[in-house]
């Protein structure tokens, strides 16, 4: 499981996320000189359902979210290999684009980011059919939002200058508010355009709670009273969050509301199906398989996924009693990481070696001879984090 592929992009929220390029293409490299063949899903669902032979060391190689390095960088690398791969895309950051954008084999010598094409934002519908018909990348769903709704009454934090506190927003505040520019939220940022003030909710993945409505009338309240004290100063004084929490206590919402559990499901079920269709319309074939955005789910959303017509879903992380073998429930698919990012309490390791990658997979496989290898690999990583700061 991979999300993005690329140099750092300082700033934004999910930078630990990214693998290195030259990582990943040594991991690419090691993965065909070691015999291991990248399958389709359709494949991998065949062999759960009725044990139809895969090829020798066989593995599915996916991407989270369809960001624009997957078809930049990752895709070159993949064809150079003779790999494929699947790209789980979230239908609302689809970005509109008619044409598609230079990629890494189409750039200078050295590397596309280094030439000036853009590597951060998302796929259009051009790249993806332009991918899928070069055979090495297949696009399924990973469902319509891939946001976060409130969840309930209780306020956790306040929307506030970047940095205030060590405030960072929440990119949904944005996207929840601005849905038709989701696809631009990592080079437009409008979490600035959302008044301070504004309550942050506790909140939950938009496809495992139901949906909770704030009361409006204490959000305008609260950003009222910021504005006339002061706006951005206003957080500069002391006691500025205790002013906003005596607010909220002397003015209990009146006109909040929660999704009852029918509206729920039915939300739910319309995020999945549009989804599909949406992606089905553009790209011209079906769409089998669903990845959860942020693993969220539950045993009734797993049960509206095959209602909506998914043959099946990813279900499980590293959990190694789920490696995907003929005789486990066909319609959940397990998942392991790259090691690419590799986190050890709290730190994450990125430069990774091809072989830590290749004894991943192994062990997945079920060989017990990889455990002392990676166990090789990670202390190598700890010492030389300890010896020369990297990681």
């Amino acid at each position: 499981m991979y999300h993005g592929i690329g140099p750092d992009r300082p700033g934004w929220i999910w930078n630990y996320l990214l693998t290195p390029v030259d990582v990943f293409e040594g991991q690419m490299k090691a993965l065909r000189d070691s015999g291991w063949t990248t399958i389709t899903l359709a494949q991998l669902h065949t062999h759960l359902s009725s044990g139809e032979p895969l090829p020798e060391k066989p593995v599915v190689l996916t991407f989270d979210d369809g960001y624009l390095d997957n078809y930049v960088l990752a895709w070159p690398i993949l064809k150079k290999y003779g790999h494929r791969a699947v790209i789980w895309m979230t239908a609302d950051f689809i970005d509109p684009s008619s044409e598609p954008r230079p990629t890494l084999d189409s750039g200078a010598e050295g590397g596309a980011w280094k030439s000036g094409m853009p590597v951060s934002g998302f796929l259009s519908m051009a790249e993806m059919r332009l991918m899928e018909t070069s055979g090495h990348i297949e696009i399924q769903s990973h469902a319509k939002t891939h946001t976060w709704y409130p969840a309930g009454p209780k306020i956790v934090d306040f929307h506030r200058p970047i940095g205030v506190e060590g405030y960072t927003p929440p990119p949904w505040l944005a996207w929840n508010r601005f849905p038709e520019s989701k696809y631009e939220y990592m080079s437009r940022s409008r979490e600035d355009e959302i008044p301070y003030g504004t309550p942050v909710y506790h909140h939950s993945k938009a496809l495992e709670a139901p949906k909770y409505y704030p009361d409006p009338a204490l959000s305008e309240g609260l950003v009222k009273h910021v504005k006339e004290n002061g706006g951005d100063n206003f957080f500069a004084r002391e006691g500025w969050r205790g002013e906003l929490e005596g607010i909220t206590e002397q003015n209990p919402p009146s006109a909040d509301s929660v999704e009852t559990h029918d509206e729920y499901l039915e939300r739910v079920l319309f995020e999945l199906t549009e989804s599909k269709r949406i992606l089905s319309e553009g790209l011209g074939h079906g769409i089998d398989f669903l990845c959860w955005p942020g693993g969220g789910r539950n045993p009734e959303v797993l049960e509206l996924a095959k209602k909506a017509g998914y043959l099946a879903t990813t279900t499980h992380y590293q959990v190694m009693d789920k490696r995907n073998a003929f005789g486990q429930d066909p319609s959940e698919i397990g998942r392991i990481g790259s090691g690419s990012p590799w986190v050890w309490k709290g730190r994450l390791y990125r430069r990774t070696d091809p072989g830590f990658f290749i004894s991943i997979l192994e062990n997945f496989a079920g060989s017990q001879n990889t455990v002392w290898t990676m166990r090789f690999y990670k202390l190598k990583y700890l010492l030389r984090h300890y010896l020369t700061g990297t990681r």
